[in-house]
């Protein structure tokens, strides 16, 4: 009888064992969108500051490292609406706080204003912002829905914001609300007209995360969160910030 009660307590602890290591090795689909210098194609592979980040956790925590590049407002759709995602760089906001659940941070960034050279716009407040024309954003971005929550009626939204630099060269827009000044330059310099945008506003600092779906269970927050942390006290994460900023 004791003999069974020991294979019985032994089960147990092998089953307890079990469900904690499925339990850690949960897999999540991840999603990104095209926002160099953190997440960008370069020569056919996907690259920059926040992938580098988000690769070295999967691979310490044994989870796949396969990514889908999705445009952003796909991507923001799917993750409030499917259990099993994640979705990075967002932005973490008020709003977004209850949608997602959160690792982080990743980086840090600027939100500015920009307008074309000589066009005479100078902003004392966020207010004046909206007494310009029109303001071209970024459909669903952290930036667009700052905007709007703060009573700008004067938005011009698309779904891929590199259009809003030929938009803004062309008078068709008179500001562009941009997430990162980092990223403005990269894109500008793209395009081919770095030299005639100007930021014209500092608007917030900000930082970057790693959204997961709302329901994600906290024990997988928690490994991934310590496997960031773990990297920043290593040098890990250091050394990825320094080959892009």
């Amino acid at each position: 009888m004791r003999n069974v009660h020991r294979l019985s307590v032994m089960l147990c602890a092998c089953m307890f064992i079990l469900a904690t290591t499925m339990a850690s090795a949960a897999t999540y689909k991840i999603m990104t969108e095209d926002y160099p210098p953190y997440n960008y194609m370069k020569d056919g592979k996907l690259t920059g500051l926040a992938t580098e980040v988000v690769q070295e956790i999967a691979k310490r925590i044994s989870h796949p490292t396969d990514i889908e590049l999705l445009p952003w407002a796909r991507g923001y759709g799917l993750i409030q609406q499917q259990d099993g995602l994640i979705l990075y760089s967002m932005t973490r906001t008020e709003e977004r706080e209850k949608l997602f659940k959160w690792v982080g941070p990743v980086a840090s960034n600027k939100w500015v204003f920009i307008a074309k050279k000589g066009s005479g716009i100078t902003l004392a407040s966020l207010d004046d912002a909206k007494k310009v024309g029109k303001i071209g954003a970024y459909k669903d971005d952290a930036c667009e829905l700052f905007l709007k929550a703060n009573g700008f009626t004067n938005l011009d939204s698309v779904v891929d914001d590199s259009q809003n630099i030929p938009k803004l060269l062309a008078d068709r827009i008179n500001l562009w609300i941009v997430g990162d000044e980092m990223q403005a330059i990269y894109k500008a310099k793209e395009k081919g007209a770095n030299d005639q945008l100007e930021k014209v506003f500092d608007i917030k600092d900000v930082q970057l995360f790693i959204a997961f779906s709302k329901n994600t269970a906290d024990s997988d927050i928690a490994q991934w969160q310590k496997a960031l942390d773990d990297m920043k006290a290593d040098g890990t994460y250091d050394a990825i910030v320094k080959k892009y900023m």
